[in-house]
């Protein structure tokens, strides 16, 4: 029994990696076109992009873990199936509840994998990321740079005459901002440098000893006016200026069990909406359980189909996994808004997969698809002589 758990484990966790890897690749292609554009365009170098990857990918593996795990868990049985072996197996006295154990054993595991993704390894990964990208933003902004010519720096025209690399201060500082809709504003100062808040993750463009002429309203019934200064702060989005190459999520997502529950309590005490907190801290342990759950459906599914073989489980692997998301999905927007209670939202396609999973494989297990198929094959001469 030993040899056949390990058996079934080793194919499942063949097709179970080539899964992540398939499905992952998908999730990525399109920010790991705006990567290679980094390299290409911006100049940033390769073991940047790289680290840059490596803090996106715990995201995506959320997702295709308990994919590939349904997908594993269907191929796995449904060849078991194809090839008979379930039913040499359920002749020999072996059911198709002991033939599940590998699997479940499996689901736990990559639970736990899961588990650990979303509870520690996400919140550090969104921090990471969010110090990378200020740094590369900071890089950006001193480093790129050129003397004598007009630069493109987060929205803002600049053209400065001589920059000390060492000190990153810069002389002679000709300004043109546009950001304002329908207000101009151009500077003019001997000298600026730029400093960096790492708490508040903000660039700021310090200016010495200048003046700025404002013109709103357009140029022919606009208002101009004329100011000088002595210190003038301007504060930078940079990340602009990097083409924001990657669109996440930032907030709740950063924070831990601990502190999701500590943000909702704050919030409600503020008389805010304090339910996406609560969804969140939910969302993070709903979604590893559901590898669990879906070896019940991938093991009853899997066992009925003879036919079809990869294709079949390919297609009801999708199906199950779009399904099980679109409910998380809804369910979060639920929750968040107080319409649905936080655990309910998000613990709901949960309990409606183990509620179906269990159905099924006591019914299979209970009535084999294999057995009952042969059954009817050996009846059928009789039954076709009593016909005739």
């Amino acid at each position: 029994m030993r040899l056949l758990d390990r058996m079934i484990l080793k194919e499942m966790a063949t097709v179970f990696a080539l899964g992540v890897l398939v499905l992952t690749f998908v999730m990525l292609t399109s920010k790991i076109l705006r990567l290679i554009e980094l390299i290409v365009s911006r100049g940033v170098g390769i073991l940047t992009v790289l680290q840059l990857f490596l803090y996106i990918l715990p995201y995506s593996l959320v997702v295709t873990i308990p994919m590939s795990v349904l997908l594993a868990t269907l191929v796995t049985f449904t060849r078991l199936a194809g090839d008979s072996e379930i039913l040499a197996f359920h002749g020999a006295g072996v059911s198709l509840l002991r033939l599940s154990r590998p699997a479940a054993l499996f689901g736990l595991l990559t639970m736990g994998v899961t588990l650990i993704i979303t509870i520690w390894i996400l919140p550090v990964s969104n921090q990471a990321f969010k110090g990378l990208i200020f740094r590369m933003s900071q890089r950006q902004a001193t480093v790129g740079i050129q003397e004598g010519i007009f630069n493109e720096v987060g929205g803002l025209i600049l053209y400065v005459e001589h920059i000390d690399r060492k000190t990153q201060g810069m002389e002679g500082v000709f300004l043109v901002d546009n950001r304002i809709p329908k207000q101009q504003r151009i500077v003019i100062a001997q000298s600026g440098q730029f400093q960096s808040d790492p708490a508040t993750l903000q660039l700021t463009l310090l200016l010495h000893r200048g003046t700025i002429q404002v013109l709103s309203g357009g140029e022919v019934s606009g208002q101009y006016r004329y100011l000088t200064f002595t210190d003038q702060t301007l504060t930078i989005d940079f990340r602009r200026n990097l083409g924001d190459p990657i669109q996440r999520s930032l907030g709740d997502q950063e924070l831990s069990l601990t502190e999701l529950l500590q943000r909702a309590a704050d919030l409600r005490a503020q008389g805010k909406n304090y339910h996406p907190p609560i969804v969140e801290f939910h969302k993070k342990l709903a979604i590893p359980v559901c590898c669990l759950l879906f070896t019940l459906v991938g093991v009853s599914l899997g066992s009925r189909f003879r036919k079809g073989g990869r294709g079949i489980s390919i297609a009801i692997s999708v199906v199950c996994a779009l399904g099980y998301y679109m409910l998380i999905v809804a369910g979060e927007a639920l929750g968040d808004r107080g319409l649905l209670p936080a655990a309910v939202a998000m613990w709901l396609p949960n309990a409606l997969i183990a509620g179906v999973g269990t159905y099924l494989l006591v019914r299979t297990t209970l009535y084999p698809a294999p057995v009952l198929s042969l059954f009817t094959r050996r009846l059928a001469p009789a039954r076709a002589g009593l016909q005739g």
